[in-house]
């Protein structure tokens, strides 16, 4: 059943929100041979299909065309944003962001110090950026594995499907610890907290349903 299908017999309509995700069906060599075209959602700069999840192009070009020397915090925010928009496919991304935690809290602009550090970290975010991986989309028959750990000053964590050549990602999450939690909890706390994050917030959509 295509999508004028779903119109015609009321399941879907049309979107007027300007935040509306943009479908479009595939018809490539395999579809045609299939008979069955392959839906395709433009979600917020990501693409979703059968195949799996992928960052578009633009975005990463968005990425590519940030200066390596950020000027003030204005700038340094709008950097962070599009960085955002990839978040879910850059591994250890609170890494990156840990190097721009001071920078981010100066109010004055007088006090702002750009350091060769900060070019460095925007330089290897563009280079992730431009190699990042295509997730697979988890089924309810997969396996899934989830792995966590955290260190001093953050947490990570990896959802991967289980196949028959190995593990395949299916997202990455985690974040910076606040600076009580990183000077007060114990290594262990964080791991645990890193445990219960994930399963609480970051991936719970995905483990919920496997689970169920």
């Amino acid at each position: 059943m295509i999508i004028k299908e779903h119109i015609n017999f009321g399941l879907i309509e049309p979107g007027v929100s300007a935040y509306s995700s943009p479908g479009f069906l595939v018809w490539n060599h395999g579809e045609i041979k299939s008979g069955k075209p392959r839906l395709v959602i433009n979600y917020q700069g990501i693409l979703i299909d059968r195949t799996g999840i992928e960052l578009q192009d633009h975005i990463v070009e968005k990425i590519r065309n940030f200066s390596d020397v950020l000027k003030d915090k204005k700038q340094l925010q709008s950097f962070l944003r599009v960085v955002n928009f990839a978040g879910i496919f850059i591994k250890y991304l609170a890494k990156y962001r840990k190097d721009f935690r001071l920078l981010l809290k100066e109010i004055e602009s007088s006090k702002w110090k750009w350091e060769e550090i900060h070019t460095q970290t925007v330089r290897e975010l563009k280079q992730v950026c431009s190699n990042l991986p295509k997730f697979v989309i988890p089924q309810d028959k997969d396996e899934l594995v989830v792995y966590t750990g955290a260190n001093d000053y953050r947490w990570a964590a990896v959802l991967m499907k289980k196949t028959t050549i190995g593990e395949e990602p299916c997202r990455y999450t985690g974040e910076l610890f606040s600076e009580q939690q990183a000077q007060v909890w114990h290594i262990n706390e964080k791991e645990f907290f890193a445990v219960w994050k994930t399963f609480k917030n970051s991936l719970h959509s995905y483990l919920l349903k496997s689970l169920l």
